[in-house]
């Protein structure tokens, strides 16, 4: 009986001994019930599609490229050639949502200043990262910082870029 209850013991050690051997890091998780954690962060170069309140369904949406930095400030160019350089400052606030504020100043055909905007932006990503929609709120205010005008219910999507791989890819890396 000794014999046999020693036997048993050695396996429980034994067995112990291998789940340890495993490590704690190893059997924490279980792979089949975790859920993808996606990357909470605007960081990165993204091409937005802006349509301020009052456009037309018909009219084109205003292209932008926008680049978010780590420590939550960002720059964006607009396609439409009537404004400078956005500068900006984005924070999450909730699960895959973010506030965003953005300064831009406004021309003329002769490139004199007209008009200062700020925008107010309320963001959401997809649950991939890889997507985002927005609702924003514009100031305008005159040259001097003076509101001229508060315009609610602008809407906006974007999509971040990603490096992609040319043609000659594999052969250029192969050069030494």
């Amino acid at each position: 009986m000794k014999r046999s209850a020693l036997l048993v013991f050695a396996a429980l050690i034994g067995s112990v001994a291998h789940l340890q051997a495993q490590g704690l890091l190893q059997t924490v998780i279980t792979p089949e019930k975790a859920v993808a954690v996606v990357n909470q962060t605007m960081e990165g170069t993204w091409l937005s599609e802006v349509r301020p309140a009052g456009l037309p369904a018909s009219a084109s949406p205003i292209l932008n490229l926008a680049t978010y930095n780590s420590n939550g400030t960002m720059l964006a160019s607009a396609s439409d050639g009537t404004q400078s350089l956005a500068h900006g400052v984005w924070v999450r606030v909730g699960d895959r949502k973010f506030l965003q504020t953005v300064f831009i100043f406004n021309y003329d055909a002769s490139r004199v200043l007209t008009t200062i905007t700020k925008a107010r932006i309320n963001i959401q990503m997809s649950l991939d990262g890889q997507t985002l929609k927005a609702t924003n709120e514009v100031v305008v205010m005159d040259r001097t910082g003076k509101v001229m005008a508060t315009i609610p219910g602008g809407t906006g999507s974007a999509v971040r870029l990603s490096p992609e791989i040319p043609g000659d890819f594999y052969d250029f890396q192969k050069v030494q």
